[in-house]
């Protein structure tokens, strides 16, 4: 595939099963390595309420990866 790599994907699914979440995740993780195998990314899971928290959480670490690559290069 052509084209920048300048796009992500986000998806928040709630009024799960902790069954429901984990193969959730199985799939999403199988299906990045067979589509996207070298695009960089995370997975979190937890309790509804906790939603906001684990976003942000999560984009603090893609911050965080992306000032390390950023240094890498220099």
């Amino acid at each position: 595939m052509a084209g920048k790599k300048n796009n992500g994907v986000v998806a928040v699914i709630s009024d799960l099963t902790n069954e429901q979440a984990a193969q959730l995740t199985k799939e999403i993780i199988k299906a990045k390595r067979k589509v996207a195998p070298k695009g960089r990314g995370m997975i979190s899971s937890g309790m509804k309420e906790n939603i906001g928290l684990i976003i942000n959480k999560g984009r603090e670490r893609l911050l965080e990866q992306s000032a390390t690559v950023k240094k890498r290069r220099k």
